[in-house]
Protein backbone atom coordinates (compact mmCIF):
# COMPACT_ATOMS: atom_id res chain seq x y z
CA UNK A 1 0.00 0.00 0.00
CA UNK A 2 1.61 3.26 -1.44
CA UNK A 3 -1.12 5.65 -1.82
CA UNK A 4 -0.91 9.17 -0.12
CA UNK A 5 -2.85 10.18 3.08
CA UNK A 6 -3.65 13.66 3.22
CA UNK A 7 -3.03 14.74 6.72
CA UNK A 8 -2.61 18.29 7.34
CA UNK A 9 -1.90 21.65 5.56
CA UNK A 10 0.30 24.38 5.69
CA UNK A 11 -0.06 28.08 6.88
CA UNK A 12 2.87 29.96 5.77
CA UNK A 13 5.82 30.80 7.69
CA UNK A 14 6.68 30.30 11.34
CA UNK A 15 9.87 32.80 11.86
CA UNK A 16 12.40 34.37 9.30
CA UNK A 17 14.36 30.70 9.10
CA UNK A 18 12.30 28.82 6.29
CA UNK A 19 10.24 27.13 9.18
CA UNK A 20 6.73 26.45 7.55
CA UNK A 21 3.26 26.45 10.32
CA UNK A 22 1.40 22.86 9.40
CA UNK A 23 -2.34 22.42 10.75
CA UNK A 24 -2.88 18.93 11.09
CA UNK A 25 -6.57 17.18 10.27
CA UNK A 26 -6.54 15.23 12.86
CA UNK A 27 -3.83 14.49 15.94
CA UNK A 28 -1.11 14.55 14.11
CA UNK A 29 0.79 12.18 15.15
CA UNK A 30 2.20 10.21 11.77
CA UNK A 31 3.54 13.68 10.97
CA UNK A 32 5.43 13.92 14.58
CA UNK A 33 7.18 10.43 12.89
CA UNK A 34 7.20 10.37 9.40
CA UNK A 35 10.38 12.35 8.00
CA UNK A 36 9.20 12.20 4.35
CA UNK A 37 6.05 14.28 3.87
CA UNK A 38 4.69 15.52 0.13
CA UNK A 39 3.05 18.66 -0.57
CA UNK A 40 0.43 19.38 -3.21
CA UNK A 41 0.85 23.23 -3.64
CA UNK A 42 -2.08 25.61 -4.24
CA UNK A 43 -0.38 25.93 -8.08
CA UNK A 44 -1.34 22.06 -7.85
CA UNK A 45 2.91 20.90 -8.02
CA UNK A 46 4.00 17.99 -6.19
CA UNK A 47 6.84 18.53 -3.69
CA UNK A 48 8.86 15.66 -1.90
CA UNK A 49 9.96 16.91 1.65
CA UNK A 50 12.40 15.67 3.80
CA UNK A 51 11.95 17.05 7.33
CA UNK A 52 14.55 18.00 9.23
CA UNK A 53 12.76 19.43 12.73
CA UNK A 54 9.29 19.50 13.88
CA UNK A 55 7.37 20.47 16.87
CA UNK A 56 4.19 21.16 18.49
CA UNK A 57 3.06 25.05 18.19
CA UNK A 58 -0.36 25.86 19.65
CA UNK A 59 -3.11 23.99 18.07
CA UNK A 60 -0.87 22.37 15.22
CA UNK A 61 3.01 22.16 14.51
CA UNK A 62 5.73 23.99 12.82
CA UNK A 63 8.06 22.21 10.82
CA UNK A 64 11.72 22.69 9.03
CA UNK A 65 12.03 20.74 5.62
CA UNK A 66 15.29 20.75 3.17
CA UNK A 67 15.33 23.27 0.93
CA UNK A 68 12.78 25.93 2.28
CA UNK A 69 15.72 28.67 4.23
CA UNK A 70 14.29 31.53 4.66
CA UNK A 71 10.54 33.16 5.35
CA UNK A 72 9.63 34.00 1.43
CA UNK A 73 10.52 29.77 0.88
CA UNK A 74 7.57 29.06 3.56
CA UNK A 75 5.21 31.47 2.22
CA UNK A 76 5.54 30.67 -1.21
CA UNK A 77 4.72 26.45 -0.08
CA UNK A 78 0.77 26.65 0.74
CA UNK A 79 -0.76 23.40 0.65
CA UNK A 80 -1.99 20.02 1.45
CA UNK A 81 0.72 17.70 3.19
CA UNK A 82 0.72 13.78 2.77
CA UNK A 83 2.18 10.95 3.76
CA UNK A 84 2.60 8.04 2.26
CA UNK A 85 0.29 5.20 4.12
CA UNK A 86 3.74 2.54 3.75
CA UNK A 87 5.49 5.37 6.05
CA UNK A 88 3.22 5.27 8.72
CA UNK A 89 4.66 4.16 12.12
CA UNK A 90 2.75 1.17 13.68
CA UNK A 91 -0.68 2.39 15.26
CA UNK A 92 0.13 0.02 18.39
CA UNK A 93 -0.82 -3.27 19.86
CA UNK A 94 -4.82 -3.45 19.55
CA UNK A 95 -4.81 -0.22 17.54
CA UNK A 96 -5.44 0.80 13.84
CA UNK A 97 -5.27 4.19 11.80
CA UNK A 98 -8.54 5.24 10.98
CA UNK A 99 -7.46 5.26 7.38
CA UNK A 100 -6.89 1.26 7.46
CA UNK A 101 -10.97 1.27 9.17
CA UNK A 102 -12.72 3.86 6.89
CA UNK A 103 -14.44 1.31 3.82
CA UNK A 104 -14.34 -1.68 5.90
CA UNK A 105 -17.40 -3.48 5.69
CA UNK A 106 -19.39 -4.19 8.52
CA UNK A 107 -20.78 -7.59 9.02
CA UNK A 108 -21.94 -9.16 12.34
CA UNK A 109 -21.73 -12.42 14.33
CA UNK A 110 -24.22 -14.24 11.93
CA UNK A 111 -22.44 -12.74 9.27
CA UNK A 112 -25.23 -10.02 8.26
CA UNK A 113 -23.71 -7.22 5.90
CA UNK A 114 -24.70 -4.25 8.05
CA UNK A 115 -22.54 -1.84 6.05
CA UNK A 116 -19.40 0.36 5.52
CA UNK A 117 -17.57 2.46 7.56
CA UNK A 118 -17.72 5.96 5.98
CA UNK A 119 -15.99 7.91 9.26
CA UNK A 120 -14.98 7.85 12.64
CA UNK A 121 -16.53 10.52 14.78
CA UNK A 122 -16.68 10.57 18.70
CA UNK A 123 -19.37 11.02 21.79
CA UNK A 124 -16.50 12.45 23.81
CA UNK A 125 -16.11 9.08 25.54
CA UNK A 126 -14.77 6.68 22.38
CA UNK A 127 -14.46 6.63 18.87
CA UNK A 128 -18.21 5.71 16.91
CA UNK A 129 -17.88 4.06 13.22
CA UNK A 130 -20.23 6.06 11.17
CA UNK A 131 -21.86 3.37 9.27
CA UNK A 132 -23.44 3.91 5.69
CA UNK A 133 -26.20 1.66 4.74
CA UNK A 134 -29.07 1.15 2.18
CA UNK A 135 -32.69 0.01 3.70
CA UNK A 136 -34.91 -1.96 2.14
CA UNK A 137 -36.49 1.11 -0.02
CA UNK A 138 -33.24 2.02 -1.15
CA UNK A 139 -32.22 4.87 0.76
CA UNK A 140 -28.82 5.38 1.91
CA UNK A 141 -28.89 5.94 6.00
CA UNK A 142 -26.32 6.12 8.72
CA UNK A 143 -25.49 4.52 12.18
CA UNK A 144 -22.87 4.55 14.59
CA UNK A 145 -21.50 1.94 16.69
CA UNK A 146 -19.63 2.49 19.50
CA UNK A 147 -15.60 1.31 19.13
CA UNK A 148 -15.14 -0.30 22.00
CA UNK A 149 -12.85 -3.89 21.61
CA UNK A 150 -14.89 -7.34 22.71
CA UNK A 151 -18.13 -5.29 23.52
CA UNK A 152 -19.04 -3.98 20.31
CA UNK A 153 -15.97 -4.54 18.26
CA UNK A 154 -15.31 -8.56 18.08
CA UNK A 155 -12.35 -8.08 15.57
CA UNK A 156 -10.76 -5.76 12.67
CA UNK A 157 -8.83 -7.12 9.25
CA UNK A 158 -7.20 -4.35 7.54
CA UNK A 159 -6.13 -6.75 4.99
CA UNK A 160 -9.48 -7.80 4.14
CA UNK A 161 -11.15 -4.66 5.21
CA UNK A 162 -13.45 -6.60 7.60
CA UNK A 163 -14.97 -5.47 10.73
CA UNK A 164 -17.00 -8.11 12.70
CA UNK A 165 -19.38 -6.47 15.51
CA UNK A 166 -21.70 -7.85 17.93
CA UNK A 167 -24.52 -5.88 16.79
CA UNK A 168 -28.37 -6.89 14.83
CA UNK A 169 -29.09 -5.87 12.08
CA UNK A 170 -32.32 -4.58 13.42
CA UNK A 171 -30.43 -1.68 15.66
CA UNK A 172 -29.10 0.07 12.38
Amino acid sequence: MSELVPLGRTRGAYGFRGWVRVQPYETGDVLLKARRWFLKTMTGESLRLSITGIRRHGDGFVAKWTGCETKEEADRLKGEISVLRADFPSAGQDEVWAVDVIGSRVVNQAGVRLGVIEDIGSNGVQDLFIIRWTTAEGKKAHFMIPNVKDVYILSIDTASKVVTVDWDADWR
